[in-house]
């Protein structure tokens, strides 16, 4: 028995079904739908597995290894697919004559760096900015660094610091109220943009690092879905996520709510002190059909996160 064992082994097809065999196991638990703790937080580094198996099919045709090549490269082609299925291919939708830049920034509560940026801001020059991780110290410097170009404005600070949040505007807002939501804080109300009010909604999910936090995080989610369904006219919903674009949550929160992300290609942005092949997209600025995106890039500014800078066209009237 041991001699047959040893001898299919010692067959060249035979070990390649193996190590093919082997290989498929995690890409299933990458390619099936996310529904639990632990399978969001695996999938959430979708992108390097999809490296990964692509750096895999490389070296097998290099090593004459085909079968395995094929295996590799099919996987590779499925995790392309979960990947980029969510990013919208449209890169310019003339929908008004108004254009509206917008800002979402995680500033990181411990980030010292105030004058920073608040310069970098300014520089860059956005209409409308959303902030997260606003503490005490930070809701003190951005208003005061901010103020007098972006007069209309809401700060909520929160006894976590890392559930501070807050929005800038050169336009007017309108019907600006804080929504306070099982331990995190939510900005809400209006640009108005020409003669047309553009909803907003800024929100900070909660990290999903334990199952708890996920289902907090879920949570928070259904609330979203459920109060931009609520609401009538043009959406913008931005924020960190806390999720990446293929996780079930977040394609049935833009399903539910026909809300597009504005990214037209990966754009990670957590964490900065990792490169760009080890970082996952996270922070999201999100509108409605009736709202067009003409880019969206990601700055870094300071902080653990990116910021994410989009140019819009609304109708304005």
């Amino acid at each position: 028995m041991l001699v047959r064992i040893y001898c299919w082994f010692r067959q060249k097809k035979n070990l390649e079904r193996l190590l093919a065999a082997f290989l498929l196991v995690p890409a299933i638990l990458l390619l099936v739908p996310s529904y639990t703790f632990k399978l969001t937080l695996l999938q959430s580094f979708l992108f390097q597995a999809m490296l990964v198996y692509g750096a895999l099919s490389v070296f097998w045709i290099v090593k004459h290894h085909y079968r395995l090549a094929g295996v590799n490269f099919v996987i590779y082609f499925l995790l392309l697919v979960k990947i980029s299925g969510p990013i919208s291919k449209t890169y310019r939708i003339d929908q008004g004559e108004e254009s509206l830049k917008v800002l979402q920034f995680n500033v990181l509560s411990i980030n010292d760096k105030y004058d920073e940026t608040i310069n970098s801001v300014l520089n860059l020059d956005p209409d409308f900015v959303s902030f997260q991780e606003v503490s005490h110290q930070w809701a003190e410097s951005l208003v005061g660094g901010l103020g007098a170009d972006y007069p209309f404005y809401k700060v909520v600070e929160h006894e976590n610091q890392g559930q501070g949040i807050a929005v800038f505007s050169k336009y007017p807002l309108q019907e600006v109220a804080e929504v306070h939501l099982d331990e995190t804080a939510n900005i809400t109300g209006k640009i108005l943009v020409g003669n047309e009010a553009v909803n907003f909604l800024a929100l900070h999910t909660k990290s999903p690092t334990t199952r708890s936090k996920w289902n907090n995080r879920n949570q928070h989610l259904k609330w979203a879905e459920e109060y931009v369904n609520n609401q009538p006219g043009e959406f913008l919903v931005l924020g960190d996520f806390n999720t990446v674009p293929w996780d079930n949550r977040m394609l049935h929160f833009q399903s539910s709510t026909e809300l597009t992300d504005s990214r037209k290609k990966l754009t990670p942005t957590y964490p900065t002190w990792n490169p760009f092949i080890a970082q996952i997209p996270i922070d999201y600025i999100l509108h409605s059909k009736g709202i067009g995106c003409d880019s969206l890039d990601a700055v870094r500014i300071t902080s653990d996160h990116k910021a994410i800078m989009g140019s819009f066209l609304v109708a304005g009237k």
